[in-house]
């Protein structure tokens, strides 16, 4: 595995503009970030100033100050990329695995991953110690928020799925005791708002966690990287834009037990439809369309696929171009009756 092929970034890397003073990099090292997300305690060495806010709009809900001793944190550091560090942790016995969605390449020896992608920078993840090390590119480009969640949220979201909790690039929802999760491969922000203007409670925009409990699934609120400004990259510097929809202030629910996956077509349509699948079809549909590519040492597909099919209502969607549509489709599946099993 040839690092520096792979990437093409110079040695040294440029700092972008000071953050908060919640993620501020001190002048004797990196900002150090401790959270408990959903149970599961995570450390982070950040090295990147620029990357401080995002990071709090991100992980922000979950910032502690300490954990009990006998806690054992998964540790992660993000730094600029520098080819000499990564090539210190490298390994020549790596073997490439078949290349995963979104243009990422991914290497494997033992218990270690390394994920390497041109657009934002690489990771190496290592199961056995829990931990990782994110090196971001000097020029990415990825808008900030989307290399933070990538140097940061991905490689996690490996890491706390072995601890029972799956950090899902998904949006979820719930309204008068009805939630279900949304998986779409493009963005559904339009669907969103509309859902939030009809009175469900967002539990996550861009990811949601979900979790186990007594025999149902969980969806575990993540928070919504929102606000007056979004921060994007250009030209190797953070210049701050005004959101679409930056005046919002959504309503937003911690916790509900799933009633329904929705899995989204890769396109729209002009009109919408849904159609519930029998729990014979609904593990692999799911699995097909599973929104994030999951590590593991010792095997390939994660459980959790197969867990949501039988533990919740399972439908193909397609979307339209009108955000409005999926109001309706909701409320049929509601109050429709469960599809046959066979």
């Amino acid at each position: 595995m040839n690092a520096s092929a792979s990437l093409r970034a110079d040695d040294a890397a440029e700092r972008a503009a000071p953050g908060n003073n919640a993620s501020r990099t001190r002048a004797d090292g990196p900002a150090r970030l401790k959270f408990a997300v959903h149970g599961p305690v995570v450390e982070v060495e950040n090295f990147l100033p620029g990357l401080g806010p995002h990071l709090d709009r991100l992980l922000g809900a979950f910032s502690v100050p300490s954990w009990p001793d006998g806690f054992l944190p998964v540790h992660g550091t993000v730094r600029a990329y520098d080819q000499a560090d990564v090539l210190r942790h490298l390994s020549p016995g790596a073997r490439p695995l078949p290349r995963v969605h979104d243009l990422t390449d991914v290497f494997e020896d033992g218990e270690r991953f390394w994920v390497v992608d041109e657009r934002w920078g690489m990771a190496e993840i290592n199961f056995l110690k829990g931990q990782w090390r994110s090196w971001v590119l000097p020029r990415p480009q990825f808008d900030a928020l989307r290399c933070a969640e990538m140097a940061v949220l991905w490689p996690l979201a490996q890491l706390l799925r072995p601890r029972g909790v799956h950090l899902l690039p998904a949006a979820a929802a719930a309204r008068d005791g009805f939630a279900f999760l949304l998986v779409c491969p493009f963005g559904v922000e339009g669907e969103l708002n509309e859902l939030a203007d009809a009175g469900y409670k967002l539990i996550g925009r861009r990811w949601t966690a979900v979790r186990e409990e007594d025999g149902r699934a969980a969806l575990l609120h993540m928070p919504a990287a929102t606000g007056r400004t979004i921060a994007r990259a250009m030209g190797g510097t953070i210049e701050e834009s005004d959101s679409a929809d930056g005046s919002r202030s959504d309503p937003w629910q911690n916790h509900a037990f799933c009633d329904a996956v929705l899995i989204a077509d890769a396109v729209r349509r002009p009109r919408a439809s849904l159609k519930e699948l029998p729990v014979t079809a609904a593990a692999g549909r799911l699995r097909s369309a599973w929104p994030i590519a999951e590590l593991h040492p010792s095997r390939r597909h994660s459980p959790l696929p197969g867990r949501l099919a039988h533990l919740c209502r399972c439908a193909e969607l397609q979307l339209s171009r009108d955000p409005a549509d999926l109001l309706p489709l909701l409320d049929s599946l509601r109050h429709a009756p469960t599809a046959a099993a066979a």
